[in-house]
């Protein structure tokens, strides 16, 4: 798993690349967000659209990052899961908490209304 960020208007974007599938993953991620947290940041975006796979571990630190984000005020939003990711986040329920936008370009285009 490769991971990066950058900033979009009032959002952080973290961009992942490749597989969320070993424990050091989650806690990297984990220690992301919080040190996103810590810094205020409290609107995140996570762009999904080139991981090809997660596991239960990675979707507890994305559900962990909605709640917390959500208790400091923010929200968490996710870009571009593919088939697979979306079929998995679904399956837990993250769909019916967490905003999703298909593209990258939809995000841009409803980032105002957050």
């Amino acid at each position: 798993m490769e991971i990066g960020g950058r900033e979009k208007k009032q959002f952080h974007v973290i961009d992942i690349i490749g597989k969320i599938d070993r424990l050091k993953d989650s806690i990297v991620l984990k220690s992301y967000i919080n040190s996103l947290i810590e810094k205020s940041i409290t609107h995140v975006a996570i762009n999904l659209s080139q991981v090809t796979y997660l596991d239960s571990g990675a979707v507890n630190v994305l559900i962990y990052s909605h709640t917390t984000l959500k208790k400091n005020g923010g929200i968490l939003v996710l870009i571009e899961p593919n088939e697979y990711v979306r079929d998995v986040l679904e399956v837990v329920g993250l769909l019916k908490l967490v905003t999703i936008f298909p593209t990258e370009e939809e995000f841009e285009h409803e980032i105002h209304t957050f």
